[in-house]
């Protein structure tokens, strides 16, 4: 448990820039309204702008809630991540981060949103709670329980879910932001499996022995599948195919990198369909 005192020990990673929009969590909510947006575009549903921007500000306010109870719950600073040491000496950030969020949600309520879409994130929420329960806040249990990175997958599809509505057309593309994101996650988790020995307990690298080796041909095999979707010009398989290519490729080459790079690398391997789903658009 933290103490409150300052990090001087020899293991702090240097500080970079461009690191900056994952350890201020920004990487999360542009990362769900990417795959929403995809999801409407390849559906024919429209994403409006306020449910849009209620997601992005819910997702935010999610993960800097969650990245504030990683701090405190931290057992061992040697090894933690630079981005959980940034979450420690920029707590005071967090909170103004944390005000404005929930000051945009009330804003945009008071603004008014559709009652559908009020009904569906109300029904999300109640997952994300059970979640924050069951993989973050161990109450229920003792311990934090296994497969939070299938849980942040799930998370990320009923997001879209709950801006975009229900169709036959739009659940293959839930199921596939669903496995997208789970896969991101658990490059994720490989590469800070020191890490996750020591201060979650519920990371896929304590349950999941073969992990490095696995993802490696799972990656593969998810990316030849997305590609025979894109057959025929379909953008939404083309940048599903991108995102499993270059996250495969990624797991590959994460021994070379530090854990905090392979996060916001991956995250930017999630914004394929902002390029991809741009050029179809073109005339």
């Amino acid at each position: 448990m933290s103490d409150g005192s300052p990090i001087t020990d020899d293991h702090a990673p240097p500080f970079r820039w461009w690191l900056l929009p994952s350890w201020l969590g920004l990487d999360a909510p542009c990362v769900a309204l990417t795959w929403t947006w995809a999801t409407g575009r390849a559906s024919g549903v429209a994403l409006h702008t306020r449910p849009a921007a209620a997601m992005f500000l819910v997702v935010w306010f999610i993960y800097l809630s969650d990245r504030l109870i990683d701090v405190a719950r931290c057992r061992d600073w040697t090894h933690a991540t630079g981005r959980l040491r940034f979450g420690r000496s920029a707590r005071p950030l967090f909170g103004v981060c944390l005000f404005v969020c929930l000051a945009g949600i009330v804003a945009l309520l008071g603004a008014g949103l559709p009652a559908e879409v009020i009904e569906r994130a109300a029904i999300v929420a109640l997952g994300v709670g059970l979640h924050g329960l069951l993989f973050v806040i161990p109450v229920l249990f003792r311990t934090k329980l296994p497969g939070k990175e299938f849980g942040v997958g799930l998370f990320f599809a009923l997001g879209a879910y709950a801006c975009l509505g229900e169709a036959a057309r739009t659940w293959p593309l839930l199921a596939s932001v669903f496995l997208v994101v789970t896969f991101a996650c658990l490059v994720i988790a490989a590469r800070d499996a020191d890490s996750d020995r020591v201060n979650d307990p519920g990371g896929a690298s304590r349950w999941w022995r073969t992990m490095n080796r696995d993802l490696l041909w799972l990656g593969i095999a998810l990316t030849l599948a997305a590609a025979l979707t894109a057959v025929g010009g379909r953008a939404f398989g083309l940048s599903l195919a991108a995102s499993f290519a270059g996250l495969t490729a990624l797991h590959g080459a994460a021994h070379r990198l530090s854990g905090d790079a392979v996060r916001a690398l991956a995250d930017v391997l999630l914004l394929t369909p902002v390029p991809i789903l741009g050029a179809f658009a073109l005339p």
